[in-house]
C-alpha cells in the first residue's frame, strides 16, 4: 500500500508536469528496486534512444542512442513483458555486449506500449548484484510502463489534435472558410478565428444570437438567414446560402454560409456549419454576367447594324449601278451629265454611310482617337456654310448662319471631327424640316487659358415626341419611331454625342412636335498657335503637270485604271507598277518626280518599298515626292506612312482636288 500510495501521489499531482512526474517516478523506482540507473527509452527500427535518465554523475545524456541489440532491453521486447536479471554474470546472457561493455549485473525492465504498438522501455539497472526480484517488483515495473504508455498515448493524441487544429486553422485561412456552432441548450455561440476575421471583429469577441443576426444586411439577406434557421430548427432542413453582410468595420461583403441541425430526442440542440467570404467570386460572377449581357448587346447591335447597313447600302449602290448602266447607250449629252451627277451623289452617300459605320465601330471598341491641329476656328463654319447653302437652294427651307467667332481665333482641336459634328446636325435638321428655316449659331467664351465653343442648331421641322427624345442618341433609333424615319443608318446622332463627350463637351436637345428641334453644344477648345501656310497656285497645275514623270504603284487593276483616267485630266501619262518590288525595279531604271504608292500589296508592301527607295537613295527626299494612296485611314496608318518616308497621305476614294494638291506639291519641290 505504501508503494501504491507513493505512486498515486506522484502521478496525480496536478502541480507537476509530465517531465517532473517522470523524473520523480524514476527516482522512486531506484528506491524501490535499490538500483543505480534509471532509463526511459524510445525504440524505433532497432535504434534505442534515451528520453529520460537518472545516472550517477549524470553521465548519460538525453538523446544518446544505442543499437537495440547492445542493450538488455532487446530481451525484454522479445519477452513482451517485464523481465529481470539479478546476476547477469552467471546468467544465460553473460556474454551480452551490455555486460561486456558496462558490467551491469542487475536489470529489471518492461516494454512501454501505446495501443498495440511498442513505444520503448522503462528499465532500472546497476553494476552491483541485487537480490532476486520479487513478483511485486515485476508488478511495479509493469505499472510504471502502463502509466508511461498511457501518458505517451495522450501526448501523441494531443500533438495530433494540435497539428490537426493548426492545419484546420491554416486551411480556414487559405480557403477563407470559418466554422461556427450554436448551442441552443445554453444559448451560446462559437465562432472560429477565421469566422471572426471575416466579420472583422476582435479575436476575443464573443458573439450572441441577436448580435450575430444583425451582421446580415437588412432586407433579403437577413430574412433569408432567419427563415433558414427556423426551418433547420423545426424540420432539420439544411441550408446553403449566399448572403450580404456588413462587417464590424462597415464593409459590405458576400458570404457563403452552410448550416445544419443536430437533434436529441426530436429536439434541436445544436446548429453548426461553415462561413466563407465569397465576395471575390460574387463580384467576378457579376462582372461575367455583365460582360455576357454586354456581349449579347453588342451581338444584337451588330446584327441590327448589319441588317440596317445592308438595307442602306443598297440605295446608293442602286443609284450608282443604275445610272452607270443607263449611261452605256445614252446619247443625249445633257442626260448623260445629269446621270453622272446622280451617280456621284450616290457615291458620296455610300461613302458617308461607310464612314458612319467605321466611326461607330471605333467608338464601340474604344479605338476612336482625336487628331488635333492648329487652325482658324471660324473657317470651319464658313466652309460648312458654303457647302450646305446649295443644298437649301431648291427647298422651302432657309439656312440662317450667325458665325460670331473672331476672325483671328486660332484653336487646337480635331477640326475634322468638329466639322463632322456640325455637318451631322445640319444634315439632320434639313432632313426633317419641310419648310421654315435651319439656324446655325456659333460663339466663343473665354475662361483663363481655355475657350468654350458654343454651337446651336435650331430648325422649324416636325420635332420629336418625349419618348423618341429619350432614345435619340442611341444607335438605330429611327427604327423606334416610324413617323420620324426618313432613311439613314440611325448612327449619326449617336456618333455626334460620342464625339462631343469624347472632346470633353456636352450636348442638349429640346424639341416639340410640329415646332422644331433645338440642339445646344458646349465644347472646350484649347487656344492654338497661328500657322503660316505657303500655298501653290493650283489653277496653274495643268501647265506643268505634263512635265512630271509619274509612277502609279497599285496591285489592283481597277485602281490603276481609275488613277490613270484621273491623272489624264491633268495631262499626266503615268507609268505603272503592280507591287513594291516592281516599283523598285522601275525606279532603278527611270527617275520619277511623283509616285502614288498603295500601302497594302503582295510581295512587297508600300511601306517597305518606300523605306528601301529612301534608304538606298533611289528616290531622294529632295527630288521625288511620294504620296500614300490607301484605303487605310487611321492615325496609325498615317503615322506609318510618314515614318516610311512618304510626303503626303490621300485616302481612297480620293477627290480630284487631292490629286491637284499632290501634283502642285511635287512641281513646287522641283520648282517648275
Amino acid at each position: 500500500m505504501n508503494f501504491l500510495r507513493r505512486f498515486h501521489d506522484i502521478v496525480s499531482d496536478q502541480d507537476l508536469n509530465f517531465d517532473d512526474k517522470t523524473h520523480q517516478l524514476l527516482e522512486f523506482g531506484l528506491e524501490v528496486f535499490n538500483l543505480d540507473l534509471a532509463i526511459i527509452s524510445r525504440v524505433e527500427n532497432n535504434c534505442y534512444s534515451v528520453l529520460h535518465a537518472i545516472t550517477p554523475n549524470n553521465e548519460l545524456k538525453i538523446g544518446t542512442q544505442f543499437d537495440l541489440d547492445g542493450t538488455y532491453c532487446v530481451h525484454t521486447l522479445e519477452a513482451g513483458s517485464a523481465l529481470a536479471f539479478h546476476k547477469v554474470s552467471q546468467s544465460i546472457i553473460a556474454d551480452h555486449p551490455c555486460y561486456i561493455n558496462f558490467q551491469l549485473e542487475s536489470y529489471i525492465g518492461a516494454p512501454i506500449k501505446v495501443g498495440n504498438n511498442v513505444y520503448g522501455t522503462v528499465n532500472f539497472s546497476s553494476a552491483t548484484e541485487s537480490p532476486v526480484f520479487s513478483d511485486d517488483a515485476y508488478d511495479y515495473i509493469e505499472l510504471f510502463a502502463q502509466w508511461l504508455g498511457a501518458e505517451f498515448a495522450r501526448s501523441i493524441t494531443r500533438e495530433e489534435l494540435t497539428k490537426n487544429s493548426n492545419s484546420l486553422l491554416k486551411l480556414e485561412s487559405v480557403a477563407n472558410i470559418g466554422t461556427w456552432e450554436v448551442d441552443l441548450t445554453n444559448n451560446n455561440i462559437y465562432w472560429s478565428q477565421q469566422t471572426k476575421r471575416i466579420h472583422q471583429v476582435d479575436e476575443n469577441y464573443q458573439p450572441k444570437i441577436d448580435s450575430a443576426l444583425e451582421f446580415y444586411k437588412e432586407g433579403q439577406s437577413r430574412d433569408s438567414i432567419t427563415k433558414a434557421v427556423e426551418l433547420a430548427v423545426q424540420s432539420g432542413e439544411k441550408w446553403h446560402l449566399e448572403l450580404e453582410i456588413i462587417t464590424a468595420k462597415k464593409q459590405h461583403i458576400w458570404v457563403s454560409t452552410f448550416g445544419e441541425a443536430e437533434f436529441d430526442d426530436g429536439i434541436c440542440v445544436r446548429l453548426f456549419g461553415t462561413f466563407q467570404d465569397v465576395t471575390e467570386s460574387v463580384t467576378l460572377r457579376e462582372e461575367l454576367k455583365n460582360k455576357k449581357a454586354e456581349a449579347e448587346r453588342l451581338l444584337d447591335d451588330r446584327s441590327m447594324l448589319l441588317a440596317k447597313i445592308s438595307h442602306e447600302l443598297r440605295t446608293p449602290l442602286n443609284g450608282i449601278t443604275g445610272m452607270l448602266t443607263t449611261l452605256i447607250d445614252e446619247q443625249n449629252e445633257e442626260k448623260r451629265s445629269e446621270k453622272i451627277k446622280v451617280a456621284l451623289r450616290s457615291a458620296d452617300i455610300l461613302l458617308s454611310i461607310i464612314n458612319e459605320v467605321l466611326d461607330f465601330s471605333k467608338i464601340n471598341h474604344g479605338e476612336l482617337k482625336l487628331e488635333p491641329t492648329d487652325f482658324l476656328l471660324k473657317t470651319i463654319f464658313t466652309d460648312l456654310t458654303s457647302l450646305y447653302s446649295p443644298l437649301f437652294t431648291n427647298t422651302n427651307v432657309d439656312l440662317k448662319v450667325s458665325n460670331n467667332i473672331p476672325d483671328h481665333c486660332w484653336a487646337y482641336t480635331d477640326n475634322t471631327r468638329l466639322s463632322q459634328i456640325v455637318s451631322n446636325l445640319l444634315s439632320n435638321a434639313l432632313k426633317f424640316t419641310e419648310q421654315g428655316s435651319v439656324k446655325l449659331q456659333t460663339s466663343i467664351t473665354k475662361a483663363s487659358n481655355q475657350f468654350t465653343l458654343n454651337i446651336e442648331v435650331h430648325d422649324t421641322g416636325r420635332g420629336m415626341t418625349s419618348g423618341f427624345l429619350k432614345s435619340l442618341f442611341s444607335p438605330f433609333t429611327q427604327e423606334i419611331d416610324a413617323k420620324n424615319s426618313k432613311g439613314g443608318t440611325g448612327l449619326g446622332l449617336a456618333i455626334v454625342k460620342e464625339l462631343v463627350e469624347y472632346m470633353g463637351g456636352t450636348i442638349k436637345v429640346e424639341s416639340e412636335i410640329n415646332k422644331g428641334t433645338h440642339f445646344l453644344l458646349s465644347i472646350p477648345i484649347k487656344p492654338g498657335k497661328e500657322q503660316i501656310h505657303h500655298s501653290s497656285n493650283i489653277s496653274q497645275v495643268n501647265l506643268y503637270a505634263c512635265k512630271l514623270s509619274v509612277l502609279v504603284v497599285d496591285d489592283n487593276d481597277i485602281n490603276r485604271l481609275v488613277l490613270d483616267a484621273s491623272l489624264n485630266k491633268f495631262n499626266v501619262r503615268p507609268d505603272f507598277a503592280v507591287d513594291g518590288q516592281d516599283a523598285i525595279l522601275k525606279c532603278q531604271q527611270t527617275h520619277y518626280d511623283l509616285i502614288f504608292m498603295d500601302c497594302i500589296m503582295p510581295i512587297l508592301d508600300g511601306f517597305e518599298a518606300t523605306k528601301q527607295l529612301r534608304s538606298k537613295n533611289i528616290c531622294r527626299h529632295d527630288s521625288t515626292y511620294i504620296v500614300a494612296l490607301t484605303a487605310n485611314t487611321s492615325a496609325q496608318d498615317k503615322l506609318a506612312c510618314k515614318q516610311a518616308g512618304m510626303d503626303m497621305f490621300i485616302s481612297k476614294p480620293f477627290k480630284m482636288h487631292s490629286l491637284e494638291i499632290a501634283i502642285a506639291s511635287a512641281a513646287e519641290r522641283l520648282e517648275f
